[in-house]
């Protein structure tokens, strides 16, 4: 088996580390496997119709986890002390993942525009066990050089002033992977990476709960990775 790359590497530290926190109840998690990695990428894309235009570029291809899947369903528990939070996450491979079906977002009042938005969106990260109604998604459109990464809410509409559940993260593909794995997926961390919403209105309270605890605990027990610029971000966003 090949040596992973930096990314994987990244991916499997936080894994290990929530499987190995005394203070984390796991309700699920999977490891897959390692597959071949891609500089350029597959030629399989340059064959589809629908894939013309599109751009996989170097570097989307260089820093893309090849992994089967990885994922985990996490909480804190009873006896740890800590206060209540948890998160999910599930990476699959990006090359098979831009090849499944976008996911049913539209329902009866979607305008036409958005029914084209949400048919160019695919899965790159959600939560299965949990089924909150989250994911992140990666949009492929053509000629569009880094591809665009958007976060999906369901409940993101019952806030005031808001008529849509998604918004657009200032991220790379690469980039969320990275923040993924700093994160561990704590419900709500994509929100530190958009200013079309302030955690300090109200109806964002459990988020903006939710990430405080994160930057309350994590530097505690996950001393390796650095917290500093998420706790920036935060205080940016009240």
């Amino acid at each position: 088996m090949r040596s992973p790359t930096d990314i994987e590497q990244q991916l499997f530290k936080t894994q290990r580390e929530i499987e190995e926190c005394p203070h984390f109840s796991v309700d699920r998690s999977a490891t897959g496997e390692l597959g071949d990695c891609y500089e350029e990428s597959p030629a399989l894309f340059r064959y589809l119709p629908d894939w013309q235009g599109v751009v996989l570029s170097r570097e989307l291809c260089i820093h893309s986890p090849r992994i089967t899947e990885i994922g985990n369903r996490w909480r804190t528990n009873s006896v740890s002390g800590l206060p209540e939070f948890h998160g999910e996450f599930r990476v699959t491979d990006l090359f098979t993942a831009v090849l499944k079906h976008p996911p049913e977002l539209s329902w009866s009042g979607s305008s036409d525009e958005e029914r084209r938005f949400f048919a160019e969106l695919r899965v790159i990260d959600d939560t299965p066990v949990a089924a909150t109604g989250q994911l992140a998604a990666i949009r492929i459109q053509p000629h569009v050089d880094p591809l665009e990464i958007w976060y999906y809410d369901m409940d993101l509409n019952r806030a005031e002033g808001w008529d849509r559940q998604y918004v657009r993260l200032d991220l790379t593909y690469t980039e969320y992977i990275q923040q993924l794995a700093l994160t561990k997926g704590t419900f709500g961390w994509q929100y530190l990476f958009t200013d079309e919403v302030s955690l300090g209105e109200p109806d964002f309270k459990a988020v903006r709960t939710q990430l405080t605890t994160m930057l309350d605990v994590f530097p505690v027990l996950f001393p390796a990775w650095d917290y500093t610029e998420l706790a920036q971000r935060l205080e940016a966003r009240l």
